[in-house]
């Protein structure tokens, strides 16, 4: 045993988007945007009641010659306890059981701990794979590496019934295989922590958690949401909502106002992002939300936004902030009978804008570009630049930006491009990106990538140009025919330059 991270206050925070595959690391440019993704917003936190420490048992685990590698031998850990420490070796084979008793309805957030906080995807540290298994042994559910990044699992979740459960940690390769991870020979510290909190909306002192309760299936009826602020003022815990459809045809209501302060000089997206996917793969839910309407509460006529959370969308659209404007969210499930256990967990948060399209009137040509860009440091020396913008659907708008490359860059650093529309609840359709040299010019079809309703528009890690011109690269932003039952036109972005590995 080299070290021993302890659990702490574990930060939901702003929810990235969808982190890469268990072990991939990505490029370091921050997804595809996400809420918040582009540089970190100031808006961001976990629910104070998800947060709290869970305090580190020294009696538990730890030792190269654990007991617990089968359900039958499995190691207690309670429900609001002692956190477990312990160690996988070898740690691409090591498979640790842990057994507790629950009961039906209760939600549960299973956190794990094995990546230095400095560095949550640090190879040198196993990326920990987490399973829910029933009294039988069947897996419910499992997190890989959670929607807000890094590679600590941490699964949210709700028992589908009284009883005894089992909990299985494991190592990205053993649990999905070697193909799929980074190389566990890189692996120097092979310790942990394991953790279960219980998250209780009706024992909750704060208003970060948020119980469904019926009737709410109609605007008149809508459950508000709430907001639990930092303790320095400075943003908002992520607020949890725990939803359950009663009926196959039934739907859910909520409301929100965000709040004026603090203030956000260059605006505010509202983000709702499901926990995991559903089923056994995920949150362990039964059911999918097939749709997530955003009204403002003064036209219920067209949604303002609108995304199926089943096919990988999330809500993360601009909004007005004060008692004026109140939005409506309609959270409708897919067809089918009803499940077992069908619920859903939204996270929701009020994310301040970093970067913000200025130059609309005369950013729509390569040869007058808008510059100046928000801008943020990436790990390993690169930079990345972040906008919000807008396209107007009603005429050709295109948006062009310029990317000053850094003065070091050669041939071996890469570019990278991630953005979202449609998959963020706007009603822009073919969102495309294209990066040309400084000069306009084109640099190549690897250098395009356009989205569309189950694919993310990316463009990971290409090479740079030897000589890009005028010391810049151009980003071109365009869309095709919007929909016309969403209102919103907007897109944001992130774009990024690292260097070689």
């Amino acid at each position: 045993m080299r070290s021993i991270h302890f659990l702490g206050f574990f930060v939901l925070g702003t929810i990235a988007a969808t982190a890469a595959g268990c072990g991939g690391d990505d490029d370091g440019v921050g997804g595809q945007g996400g809420a918040g993704g582009a540089g970190g917003a100031t808006s961001s936190s976990t629910s104070s009641s998800t947060s709290s420490s869970v305090t580190t048992s020294t009696s538990s685990g730890g030792d190269e010659t654990d007991q617990n590698d089968s359900i039958e031998t499995a190691e207690s850990i309670e429900i609001d306890g002692d956190a477990v420490q312990a160690t996988l070796e070898p740690v691409d084979a090591d498979q640790d059981f842990y057994s507790f008793t629950g009961t039906k309805g209760q939600a549960l957030y299973i956190l794990t701990d094995a990546k230095p906080e400095e560095d949550e995807r640090d190879p040198a540290y196993p990326d920990l794979v987490v399973s829910l298994l029933d009294a039988q042994g069947k897996q419910i559910a499992r997190n890989d590496d959670p929607p807000q990044g890094g590679n600590d699992s941490r699964l949210i979740t709700v028992l589908p019934a009284d009883g005894d459960y089992y909990l299985l940690v494991e190592e990205c390769t053993s649990a999905l295989g070697q193909d799929s991870c980074t190389p566990a020979e890189d692996i120097e510290n092979f310790d942990y922590a394991l953790g279960i909190t219980l998250l209780d909306p009706a024992a909750a002192d704060d208003d970060s958690l948020i119980g469904d309760t019926e009737p709410n299936d109609e605007a008149a009826q809508a459950l508000p949401l709430h907001y639990e602020a930092l303790a320095d003022e400075t943003g908002y815990y992520t607020t949890f909502l725990f939803g359950s459809f009663q009926s196959a045809t039934d739907v859910d209501v909520y409301s929100f106002t965000l709040p004026e302060t603090p203030a956000a000089e260059k605006g505010l997206r509202a983000t709702l992002v499901t926990s995991a996917p559903s089923g056994p793969e995920g949150s362990g839910s039964t059911v999918d939300i097939s749709e997530i309407t955003v009204f403002d509460a003064a036209d219920l006529t067209t949604p303002y936004a609108k995304v199926d959370p089943s096919k990988g969308g999330s809500i993360e659209v601009p909004v007005k902030a004060g008692e004026a404007a109140e939005y409506l969210v309609f959270v409708k499930r897919s067809q089918g009978d009803v499940g077992a256990n069908d619920f859903y967990i939204l996270l929701h948060n009020r994310v301040a804008i970093d970067g913000l399209e200025a130059q609309d009137l005369t950013n729509n040509l390569a040869t007058t570009p808008e510059g100046d860009l928000y801008s943020f440091a990436l790990r390993g020396g690169g930079i990345a630049y972040a906008v919000d913008g807008q396209l107007d659907g009603l005429t050709a708008d295109t948006d062009y930006y310029a990317l000053p490359v850094p003065e070091n860059a050669d041939e071996t650093w890469k570019v990278s491009a991630f953005c979202g529309a449609q998959r963020h609840g706007s009603g822009l359709r073919e969102l495309t990106v294209t990066l040309l040299n400084g000069d306009g010019t084109e640099l190549g079809e690897d250098y395009t990538a356009t989205e569309n309703e189950t694919t993310d528009l990316a463009i990971a890690g290409v090479d740079l140009p030897a000589s890009p011109a005028e010391g810049r690269l151009l980003v071109k932003v365009s869309a095709g025919t919007p929909a016309e039952d969403v209102t919103s036109r907007s897109y944001d972005c992130t774009f990024g330059y690292l260097p070689a590995d």
